[in-house]
């Protein structure tokens, strides 16, 4: 899965769960920059952060990374 699709994950889940890129910053100890930069994928994120962020989101990992079909 490239970058974009990823960050595109992340902001559909965490847009579903109504949670604002400034709380889930918080959650993880981030900036809300950093989030936006994920989501647009202007940056790769690290596997230790991938899991702070699904704990966040109380997700599974694989939630971030399940193509879904249009």
């Amino acid at each position: 899965m490239d970058k974009k699709s990823f960050g595109l994950n992340l902001a559909k889940v965490r847009v579903s769960k109504n949670i604002s890129a400034y709380e889930l910053s918080l959650r993880i100890g981030k900036t809300s920059n950093y989030i936006h930069k994920v989501e647009t994928a202007k940056i790769e994120v690290g596997i230790s952060t991938i899991f702070e962020i699904c704990s966040a989101l109380e997700i599974d990992p694989r939630d971030l990374f399940t193509c879904e079909s249009a």
